[in-house]
């Protein structure tokens, strides 16, 4: 395969030259994509130039149970990036004239309730309407890994939703159930199947032949790649029952993308205006302009103006980001969990805009790897010493002969830490760094913590409330008119769980009188509700979805 590379930086250098340099550039892609090559899953890397497609490999395996190698035909589920084309869909129908961006859903979908204040499609596709997650409230409704979704079963669950995680307008917070909504949206208006209107409208225009949108899992799709979770070095197939549309499961190859891609320079469908209205960013309520336009993010990257996304679901992953002052793209896509397209592109683009980029801003976050010892430190471990809930693991900060360690309940126990600082300490062989948030209240202390490179955030324990007398009061049966489904919180072998009959107990710790964790997705964190001094129900949350109200059954 004959590969023709632009790389910016040498564009006015003699023609050996630029030869050794297109050699130089794949040579360190190759590189870059050495964790795809052999007998593993991988992926396809494609980068664009003025309308050309200017690279285009691939690596690994689509399939490792018939060991067919991934080409460049091969088609990948981009889970969100397809985001951008369901919101130019309805872009597109704005420009005809058959609905407008600022219309209420409600217009168009009067399943899903009042809230008072209108939900825009604007809204939906730029995650400010405060709707509830559907992949959240699912699995807080019972639903596993696995279980079957369809766009009808999701906005059954939205019809019945009772309040918003948030004012509409009010707050960013990424939301796929919008872009579900979409596709309902677009089959209302144009009578058509949403899969069937894309594909003639947006991807046969394009030349994106061999790209649709899949809602059916049972549906063959042929020259398709296979997701694999991969870890540690084995492979497993996630169960594929994703049946649903318009946040993602827009299957295509970097051949097809290409030509979505190169379509933000020439607008060949829909015009300039079509594009520069996908692209125009969300603006809160109070002003504050977003970095997130319809379904695409609108951001610099080290300085360069760039509209991007990601992807993840399954054994998928993606990344694309175009550089409109430069007409280049690129855009990665694999099969496998474990792939990092969106660092993979980065190595990449560090490379090709090696001449254009700024340096990398320094992160915000204050805490880092601790390596070194603090010098005459008096430390007072009596404010340190305690329980900590760590992401739902309880974490012990225990003092023995004047030296602190740590122990975390399954993992790991009494671990010698040296310290950094007062407040700060570390073990370089067990790649831990620590950093305690002394309060004068003790047991308003919080923990930072950095373990194999993950950051991590818990609260202190009050002993208080790690004892059946507190328990007591937490036991029964609580009920969601809103997910038509009942949790129980029980006492089992000293310790407090909560049960639900599609999903595996989970370990409950209560972090304050009123706030209670668990080491569960799909009960995460809940607010306990009391009236006259007995608990009336729990307020549930579980990331995207907030406070979802379980009343407490009289049994």
């Amino acid at each position: 395969m004959k590969i023709i590379i632009i790389v910016f930086s040498f564009l006015f250098i003699s023609a050996s030259s630029f030869a050794q340099k297109v050699d130089e550039l794949e040579q360190l892609i190759d590189s870059i994509c050495m964790d795809w090559q052999g007998d593993v899953p991988g992926g396809a890397v494609g980068m664009v130039h003025k309308g050309e497609l200017i690279f285009n490999k691939a690596y690994g395996l689509a399939s490792l149970e018939y060991e067919v190698l991934n080409n460049t035909k091969t088609l990948f589920n981009i889970a969100s990036v397809s985001k951008q084309i369901t919101a130019y869909a309805l872009v597109l129908l704005d420009v005809e004239g058959k609905i407008s961006l600022d219309d209420d859903v409600r217009k168009y979908l009067p399943e899903v309730p009042d809230f008072g204040t209108p939900i825009t499609i604007r809204h939906s596709l730029t995650h400010t309407s405060g709707l509830r997650n559907f992949q959240n409230l699912l699995s807080m409704a019972g639903w596993r890994d696995g279980d079957p979704m369809t766009n009808d079963d999701l906005l059954k669950y939205i019809s019945r939703q009772k309040e918003l995680n948030f004012p509409v307008g009010e707050e960013y917070l990424y939301c796929n159930t919008g872009f579900v909504l979409a596709t309902f949206i677009v089959e209302r208006v144009t009578g058509m199947d949403f899969k069937d209107w894309t594909k003639q409208k947006i991807f046969e225009p394009l030349g994106m032949d061999n790209t649709t949108f899949r809602e059916d899992m049972e549906v063959v799709i042929k020259n398709a790649a296979t997701g694999y979770n991969c870890n540690d070095g084995a492979c497993r197939n996630p169960l594929e029952f994703y049946t649903y549309m318009g946040n993602g499961n827009v299957y295509t190859n970097v051949e097809d993308f290409a030509k979505w891609v190169n379509h933000f320079s020439t607008g060949e469908i829909g015009g300039q205006a079509s594009i520069q209205q996908l692209l125009t960013r969300g603006i809160l309520n109070n002003g504050d302009t977003l970095s997130y336009a319809l379904g695409i993010g609108v951001n610099h990257y080290r300085g360069l103006h760039r509209i991007s996304h990601g992807g993840s679901i399954g054994g998928f992953r993606s990344t694309m980001s175009y550089f409109p002052d430069l007409d280049f793209g690129i855009f990665i896509f694999s099969n496998t969990s474990s792939g990092n397209p969106g660092g993979k592109a980065n190595e990449i683009l560090s490379y090709c805009l090696q001449d254009m980029l700024q340096p990398m801003e320094p992160g915000t976050r204050t805490v880092r790897k601790l390596n070194q010892p603090g010098e005459n430190l008096t430390i007072d471990y009596s404010k340190i010493v305690q329980q900590y809930i760590v992401d739902g693991i309880k974490v012990t900060l225990n003092e023995f002969d004047g030296s602190l360690y740590v122990s975390a309940e399954g993992l790991f126990e009494n671990i010698l830490l040296t310290p950094a600082s007062d407040t700060s300490f570390y073990n370089t062989d067990a790649d831990i760094s620590l950093y305690v948030n002394v309060q004068e209240d003790k047991k308003e202390n919080t923990l930072e913590a950095i373990f194999a490179n993950d950051y991590y955030f818990g609260y202190a324990l009050d002993p208080k409330l790690q004892d059946p007398s507190f328990f007591k009061q937490l036991l029964g049966t609580y009920y969601s008119e809103e997910l038509d489904t009942r949790y129980v919180i029980e006492y089992i072998d000293n310790e407090l769980f909560v049960t639900h009959r599609k999903h595996l107990p989970s370990k409950i710790t209560p972090v304050t009188s009123t706030k209670l964790t668990a080491d569960a997705f799909h009960f995460a964190n809940a607010e306990i509700i009391y009236e006259d001094e007995a608990v009336k129900g729990l307020e549930v949350s579980n990331g995207r979805v907030r406070n979802v109200w379980f009343e407490k059954m009289v049994e």
